[in-house]
């Protein structure tokens, strides 16, 4: 598979979303970032920072241990009106879906978790650009609808993998646009750096990144774009206290998280991120 748009961080006005706040994170100038929360806890941080003018930007979905995990990144920044939605099981998701764009909504982000059918996050905001959305997609599948979207000049600017009866499947969107980009999906841990070391030397940076477990083992998608002259990072792996440490330390350069990813490895929270200057 191949090819990428960059992912948009979009979006504004009020959205609901169910989930909760809670886990380490921390804040630096007009953004914000949680991870590690309970749905209560990320419903209510969500509600504390959409209150302060703050938009959600990024949002991870995934299970620790059965128990259910969100990411979030915030910014206070002017945007299109947005909405938002957690815990949404796939029909769930489909209502939701069908509900917000016949109101003029298109889909920017979603994330699946493995719990039955899947379980979904979701972002929505208003955009004249001519956009594609599928979700339930095996591996197979999910490549036919890429290839079908690239082909007729769309790009892929989010997708997401999880597990339903043991196998992956992936949710993803597709928006009308030019640009140079690249994605890959299914990826070993040592295949997602070597796809990282590869495009870094031709010049792509990533953009978007998601991990999700299958079976046990996890597995990473991610979209690239060329371009660009800040400075950036990407880690992967990371246990929590890891992802906490690297924050830190990245934050404190001056650099902002703009995507972040949870994922179960051997029962236990693991990160993904890329952080900009």
């Amino acid at each position: 598979m191949s090819r990428f748009f960059p992912r948009s961080t979009v979006v504004t006005t009020l959205a609901t979303v169910a989930l909760s706040l809670s886990a380490i994170a921390a804040d630096a100038g007009a953004w914000a970032a949680r991870h590690g929360m309970s749905p209560a806890q990320y419903q209510n941080t969500f509600n504390d920072y959409t209150s302060k003018g703050y938009r959600l930007t990024d949002i991870s979905a995934y299970t620790v241990a059965g128990k259910q995990r969100y990411a979030a990144i915030w910014e206070k920044r002017a945007g299109s009106p947005w909405v938002a939605r957690h815990g949404m099981s796939a029909n769930g998701y489909q209502s939701t879906f069908d509900q917000y764009t016949s109101q003029g909504f298109a889909p920017f982000m979603v994330d699946g978790m493995g719990s039955g059918k899947g379980k979904f996050a979701a972002l929505w905001a208003k955009t004249p650009r001519p956009w594609v959305a599928r979700h339930g997609l095996s591996s197979s599948a999910y490549q036919a609808e890429f290839n079908k979207w690239v082909g007729q000049g769309y790009r892929l600017i989010d997708v997401s993998g999880y597990a339903v009866g043991g196998k992956a499947r992936y949710a993803a969107i597709w928006m009308k646009g030019g640009g140079q980009w690249k994605a890959r999906h299914g990826m070993t841990s040592a295949k997602y750096q070597a796809a990282v070391d590869q495009y870094k030397a031709q010049g792509y940076r990533p953009a978007q990144v998601d991990g999700y477990t299958v079976n046990g083992r996890p597995y990473f998608a991610a979209i690239w774009t060329k371009g660009g002259k800040s400075a950036w990072v990407a880690r992967h792996g990371l246990t929590g206290a890891a992802y906490q440490a690297e924050f830190n330390k990245w934050t404190a350069q001056g650099y902002k998280l703009t995507d972040v990813s949870g994922y179960s490895q051997g029962g236990q929270a693991r990160y993904i991120a890329i952080w900009e200057k």
